[in-house]
């Protein structure tokens, strides 16, 4: 999904770019079709020597072993590597210790993405106002040329840069991007156990259903996640367990009324136009040219079928060239309506 997210916004937002795809056959045909890629090869071995940039899309440890069998394949003209794993410690460590011509390699990592998967779910508006962070190794450090190349390319699909160490990168999604899945994985399971009744899944509506939605993302990817980063991981779930400790002090003495507050003030800091993983509300992204009376449209036509939009943002809007609105919607159900009647009046719109 990942990977065929940013190959569809190259392809959308860079037309100029070739994209060549690795894969497995029946994604491959998929990722033709959609138009996703211009060349399509089922192994690593047939890319050009002349490749500029190379994402390894895969899961944390087969992107492991793609790296250290792309390095040995060939002499490269100045090649340079990057990932899009969740985790950068790893993998940054393993590409100081190849040798080899021709080839650099900085980690990276988009904080996107959604609980479908395959190139099925691929997005190419994914990583609009989307935090990409990239990690340099020690030792592997690419050219200006084509650090400049990688920065501009994801400039132009919408991504957000920052500059990270690989430890430190790790440390910090272990708290703001793992910690919320093993929390919704934990309430649940909790939940589920406690609770065996059809009832119960009448009533784990609204917020417990937003809450918990990362659940639903591949275990298989999250499994391999959570062993690579598990040190991490591991810190900032007894930090939480610490602070859950702290929190039930609080309920019992009956003064937790500042830690309500705290809360709701430290949320309100938190920019509202970046989208990371998780969101509360149900987005869609819609294509609109850059003419006077667009977003009137839009508004007038939801209003219209009754469909209250929570939040709007307009991320990026380039002269005659027209842009990307998000419209947020409290639920799948409504997000859907307003894709469809949206559609409907013939603006392209994608899901999320």
């Amino acid at each position: 999904m990942i990977g065929g997210s940013l190959a569809a916004a190259v392809k959308k937002f860079a037309p100029g770019v070739e994209v060549v795809g690795v894969d497995y056959e029946d994604t491959l045909e998929k990722a033709l079709s959609l138009e996703y890629i211009d060349t399509a090869l089922q192994d690593i071995e047939d890319l050009p020597a002349d490749i500029d940039i190379l994402f390894l899309g895969a899961p944390i440890k087969t992107n492991l072993r793609l790296l250290k069998k792309v390095v040995s394949l060939k002499e490269w003209q100045d090649l340079l590597i990057t990932d899009m794993g969740s985790t950068k410690a790893s993998i940054t460590g393993e590409a100081d210790k190849l040798t080899g011509n021709g080839w650099s390699f900085i980690g990276g990592h988009p904080m996107a993405g959604s609980e479908k998967g395959g190139v099925s779910g691929a997005n190419p508006f994914l990583f609009q106002n989307a935090v990409y962070v990239l990690t340099p190794t020690k030792t592997k450090t690419p050219s200006h040329k084509k650090m400049a190349l990688l920065i501009d390319l994801l400039y132009k699909v919408g991504a957000r840069i920052i500059r990270l160490s690989p430890e430190f990168h790790d440390k910090l999604v272990a708290h703001v991007s793992h910690l919320p899945y093993i929390v919704a994985v934990s309430l649940i399971n909790f939940i589920g156990k406690e609770e065996k009744s059809r009832i119960f899944y009448q009533l784990a509506a609204g917020g417990f259903r937003d809450l918990t939605r990362i659940a639903q993302s591949s275990h298989q990817v999250w499994s391999n996640i959570i062993r690579d980063n598990k040190k991490s991981i591991t810190e900032a779930v007894d930090n939480l367990i610490k602070y859950f400790i702290f929190f039930k002090e609080s309920l019992d003495k009956g003064d937790f009324g500042k830690e309500l507050q705290n809360a709701q003030k430290t949320r309100l800091k938190m920019p509202s136009g970046t989208k990371g993983f998780i969101n509360p509300l149900v987005d869609i992204r819609v294509e609109i040219e850059d003419k006077p009376g667009v977003l009137a449209d839009i508004t007038t036509i939801l209003a219209n079928e009754n469909i209250n939009i929570k939040d709007i943002a307009i991320l990026k809007i380039r002269e005659n060239l027209g842009g990307v609105l998000q419209l947020s919607f409290d639920d799948r159900k409504k997000a859907h309506k307003a894709s469809e009647r949206l559609q409907g009046r013939g603006y392209k719109v994608f899901e999320f």
